[in-house]
Protein backbone atom coordinates (compact mmCIF):
# COMPACT_ATOMS: atom_id res chain seq x y z
CA UNK A 1 0.00 0.00 0.00
CA UNK A 2 1.35 3.27 -0.75
CA UNK A 3 0.33 5.55 1.81
CA UNK A 4 2.07 8.41 3.60
CA UNK A 5 3.27 8.42 6.42
CA UNK A 6 3.85 12.22 8.42
CA UNK A 7 4.32 12.81 12.23
CA UNK A 8 3.21 9.33 13.33
CA UNK A 9 0.26 9.20 11.42
CA UNK A 10 -1.04 7.58 8.25
CA UNK A 11 -2.42 9.34 5.50
CA UNK A 12 -4.33 7.57 2.58
CA UNK A 13 -4.53 8.48 -1.04
CA UNK A 14 -6.79 10.75 -2.26
CA UNK A 15 -8.68 8.15 -4.24
CA UNK A 16 -8.80 5.56 -1.68
CA UNK A 17 -10.04 8.30 1.06
CA UNK A 18 -12.72 8.96 -1.31
CA UNK A 19 -14.02 5.48 -1.73
CA UNK A 20 -14.21 5.05 1.80
CA UNK A 21 -15.78 8.36 2.71
CA UNK A 22 -18.41 7.18 -0.32
CA UNK A 23 -18.64 4.04 1.55
CA UNK A 24 -19.84 5.05 4.99
CA UNK A 25 -21.67 8.22 4.47
CA UNK A 26 -25.45 7.94 3.45
CA UNK A 27 -26.92 10.90 5.07
CA UNK A 28 -25.13 13.82 7.08
CA UNK A 29 -21.83 13.72 8.50
CA UNK A 30 -18.90 10.72 8.13
CA UNK A 31 -18.64 8.76 11.14
CA UNK A 32 -15.48 9.73 13.76
CA UNK A 33 -14.27 6.64 13.83
CA UNK A 34 -13.93 3.97 10.41
CA UNK A 35 -15.60 0.85 10.94
CA UNK A 36 -13.21 -1.45 9.17
CA UNK A 37 -14.89 -4.62 11.12
CA UNK A 38 -18.48 -4.09 9.48
CA UNK A 39 -18.27 -4.80 5.78
CA UNK A 40 -20.34 -2.25 3.48
CA UNK A 41 -23.30 -2.54 2.18
CA UNK A 42 -24.04 -3.39 -1.19
CA UNK A 43 -26.29 -1.30 -3.01
CA UNK A 44 -28.95 -3.76 -4.70
CA UNK A 45 -31.05 -3.01 -7.73
CA UNK A 46 -34.79 -1.43 -6.45
CA UNK A 47 -37.08 -4.46 -7.22
CA UNK A 48 -40.61 -3.12 -8.54
CA UNK A 49 -43.26 -5.13 -6.70
CA UNK A 50 -45.21 -7.35 -9.26
CA UNK A 51 -48.66 -6.50 -10.02
CA UNK A 52 -51.43 -9.14 -10.43
CA UNK A 53 -53.29 -10.30 -13.13
CA UNK A 54 -56.19 -9.68 -11.17
CA UNK A 55 -55.31 -6.52 -10.07
CA UNK A 56 -54.70 -5.49 -13.52
CA UNK A 57 -58.01 -6.69 -15.07
CA UNK A 58 -60.09 -5.32 -11.59
CA UNK A 59 -58.20 -1.81 -12.51
CA UNK A 60 -59.54 -1.75 -16.36
CA UNK A 61 -62.74 -3.29 -15.20
CA UNK A 62 -63.37 -0.58 -12.71
CA UNK A 63 -62.08 2.55 -14.92
CA UNK A 64 -64.26 0.83 -17.86
CA UNK A 65 -67.28 1.40 -15.41
CA UNK A 66 -66.50 4.70 -14.61
CA UNK A 67 -66.45 5.48 -17.80
CA UNK A 68 -69.60 4.02 -18.76
CA UNK A 69 -71.01 5.84 -15.93
CA UNK A 70 -70.00 8.85 -17.00
CA UNK A 71 -71.15 8.52 -20.52
CA UNK A 72 -74.56 7.15 -19.32
CA UNK A 73 -75.14 10.42 -17.28
CA UNK A 74 -74.32 12.63 -19.91
CA UNK A 75 -76.77 11.15 -22.50
CA UNK A 76 -79.02 10.96 -19.84
CA UNK A 77 -78.49 14.59 -19.16
CA UNK A 78 -79.07 15.62 -22.70
CA UNK A 79 -81.94 13.56 -23.00
CA UNK A 80 -83.86 15.20 -20.15
CA UNK A 81 -82.96 18.73 -21.46
CA UNK A 82 -84.19 18.26 -24.78
CA UNK A 83 -87.45 17.01 -22.91
CA UNK A 84 -87.66 20.21 -20.43
CA UNK A 85 -87.24 22.53 -24.10
CA UNK A 86 -89.51 20.28 -25.81
CA UNK A 87 -92.24 21.20 -22.47
CA UNK A 88 -91.44 24.29 -22.55
CA UNK A 89 -92.52 24.94 -26.17
CA UNK A 90 -95.68 23.27 -25.14
CA UNK A 91 -96.68 25.42 -22.16
CA UNK A 92 -95.49 28.19 -23.86
CA UNK A 93 -98.37 27.49 -27.04
CA UNK A 94 -100.82 26.52 -24.10
CA UNK A 95 -100.24 29.93 -22.47
CA UNK A 96 -100.35 31.79 -26.20
CA UNK A 97 -104.00 30.51 -26.59
CA UNK A 98 -105.37 31.03 -22.84
CA UNK A 99 -103.99 33.88 -23.35
CA UNK A 100 -105.83 34.55 -26.67
CA UNK A 101 -109.17 32.74 -25.19
CA UNK A 102 -108.61 35.21 -22.40
CA UNK A 103 -108.97 38.12 -24.89
CA UNK A 104 -111.85 36.49 -26.80
CA UNK A 105 -113.92 36.11 -23.46
CA UNK A 106 -113.10 40.11 -22.51
CA UNK A 107 -114.39 40.98 -26.18
CA UNK A 108 -117.48 39.13 -25.54
CA UNK A 109 -118.22 39.92 -22.06
CA UNK A 110 -118.83 43.73 -23.26
CA UNK A 111 -121.90 45.38 -22.12
CA UNK A 112 -122.16 46.42 -25.19
CA UNK A 113 -122.00 43.68 -27.07
CA UNK A 114 -124.94 41.81 -24.86
CA UNK A 115 -126.81 44.92 -25.46
CA UNK A 116 -126.83 44.78 -28.87
CA UNK A 117 -127.48 40.85 -28.79
CA UNK A 118 -130.34 41.54 -26.57
CA UNK A 119 -132.16 43.81 -28.76
CA UNK A 120 -131.73 41.68 -31.94
CA UNK A 121 -133.63 38.93 -29.72
CA UNK A 122 -136.33 41.11 -28.93
CA UNK A 123 -135.26 41.76 -24.89
CA UNK A 124 -135.74 45.15 -23.88
CA UNK A 125 -134.48 46.59 -20.38
CA UNK A 126 -136.82 46.69 -17.08
CA UNK A 127 -139.43 49.56 -17.25
CA UNK A 128 -139.02 49.22 -13.18
CA UNK A 129 -137.05 48.54 -10.73
CA UNK A 130 -136.71 44.84 -9.09
CA UNK A 131 -138.15 44.08 -5.82
CA UNK A 132 -136.38 42.02 -3.16
CA UNK A 133 -138.44 38.69 -2.39
CA UNK A 134 -137.80 37.46 1.60
CA UNK A 135 -138.25 33.81 2.13
CA UNK A 136 -138.80 32.33 5.58
CA UNK A 137 -136.45 29.99 6.97
CA UNK A 138 -138.88 28.06 7.75
CA UNK A 139 -141.51 27.36 5.18
CA UNK A 140 -138.24 26.33 2.76
CA UNK A 141 -137.78 23.62 5.14
CA UNK A 142 -141.22 22.75 4.91
CA UNK A 143 -141.38 23.06 1.56
CA UNK A 144 -138.28 21.09 0.79
CA UNK A 145 -138.80 18.04 3.39
CA UNK A 146 -141.80 17.54 0.97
Amino acid sequence: MNSLKSAGTTVEPPAQRATAERRYVYNGEPPAEPMYEVAPRSNRPVQRPKRSAFTVIATLVAVSMMIVFYVWTKISVDRLAIEVNELQAQNQKIMNANALLQAEINKKSTLERIGRMATQLGLTYPKEQPAWIEVDGEKLEELESH
